[in-house]
C-alpha cells in the first residue's frame, strides 16, 4: 500500500518521528508541509496519508491549519496523525484537524500523541538530559506501535481534555499573530550573519539586513530561529536568556532549512 506522510518540524521532533515511521511502514514517501504550501494546488493520492506535527498552544500550528485547508485529497484514504508534544492529551488538535478534513469528506482514523521534548523555552527551560533520554526511549517504543497500527489499518482514538478552555486559548493566540514576533531580539555582538534564522523560518517572516535578522510580524511561533542560532544570539525577550536550545539529536540543522524564495 502506498503511504504519504506530511510533516512540519522546526526543531526536529516531528521530522524524526516521520522518518522512523517511514522505516517501518512500507512504500512511504515523506513530504514537507512547508514545501507543499508553495504549490498552487497541493494534491495527494495514496492509500494511507499521515500527518506529523507539533502541538502549538494546545491546537494546530498555523502552517498545518493552512495546509490542511489547501490540500486536495483524492479517493478515500486511511488518514492518521501523530502530534508531538511536551505534555500529551491537553488540547484539541485532532478535533480541529477533523473539522477541516470533514469538508473534504475525510476523517482521521488513527490519532496519537507522542511525548518528546517541548521546545517552548519562553515557558520553561529544556528538560534535563536524562529526561530527554527516557522520553526518547519511550517514544521509540510507541512509534513501533503506531506503525504497526497503520500497517494494519487500525482505528485509534485518544483523549483530548479541557477542549473548550484550550480552544479559547488557541484562538486568542492566533488573533495576536501580528504581535508574536515583537518579543524576538538579536544580540548583534554575538550574531555571525549566518542567516540560518532566515532559512529555517517556515513563514518567510525573517529577512537579514546587513547580516542581522528582521522579523516582519507574520510569525507562527515555531521558535525555529531561536533554537537553530549556533551562537544563541536570538532570544524571546529576556526570559529565554541563559536557557538551553534544542534540536533532536537525530536531525541535522540542514534538514530543517527551507529554500529562500525571495
Amino acid at each position: 500500500m502506498s503511504t504519504v506522510i506530511y510533516y512540519f518540524s522546526s526543531t526536529g521532533n516531528s521530522l524524526y518521528v516521520a522518518r522512523e515511521l517511514q522505516k517501518i511502514i512500507p512504500d512511504t514517501e515523506l513530504r514537507s508541509i512547508v514545501d507543499a504550501l508553495h504549490e498552487n494546488t497541493p494534491t495527494v493520492n495514496a492509500e494511507r496519508i499521515g500527518f506529523v506535527f507539533p502541538m502549538h498552544y494546545f491546537g494546530l500550528p498555523m502552517q498545518v491549519e493552512r495546509f490542511l485547508e489547501k490540500l486536495t485529497i483524492m479517493e478515500s484514504p486511511y488518514i492518521f496523525a501523530v502530534v508531538t508534544c511536551g505534555v500529551p492529551y491537553w488540547g484539541r488538535p485532532f478535533i480541529d484537524m477533523e473539522k477541516i478534513l470533514s469538508t473534504k469528506n475525510c476523517r482521521v482514523c488513527g490519532k496519537w500523541y507522542l511525548r518528546l521534548v517541548s521546545n517552548y523555552i519562553p515557558y520553561r527551560d529544556i528538560a534535563a538530559d536524562w529526561r530527554i533520554s527516557v522520553r526518547a526511549w519511550l517514544a521509540k517504543r510507541k512509534i513501533k506501535k503506531i506503525a504497526e497500527a497503520v500497517n494494519n489499518i487500525d482505528n485509534h482514538d485518544t483523549w483530548q481534555i479541557l477542549r473548550k478552555i484550550c480552544a479559547d486559548y488557541h484562538e486568542r493566540w492566533k488573533e495576536s499573530q501580528s504581535q508574536i514576533d515583537d518579543n524576538f531580539q538579536c544580540n548583534k555582538e554575538k550574531c555571525t550573519a549566518c542567516r540560518l534564522c532566515e532559512r529555517i523560518c517556515p513563514q518567510e517572516n525573517i529577512t537579514c539586513q546587513d547580516g542581522y535578522p528582521i522579523w516582519h510580524h507574520d510569525c507562527v511561533e515555531c521558535l525555529g530561529c531561536l533554537h537553530i542560532c549556533p551562537v544563541q544570539a536570538i532570544d524571546y525577550g529576556e526570559i529565554t536568556k541563559g536557557r538551553k536550545r534544542y534540536r533532536h539529536k537525530s536531525v541535522k540543522p540542514v534538514d530543517l532549512l527551507h529554500t529562500l524564495r525571495n
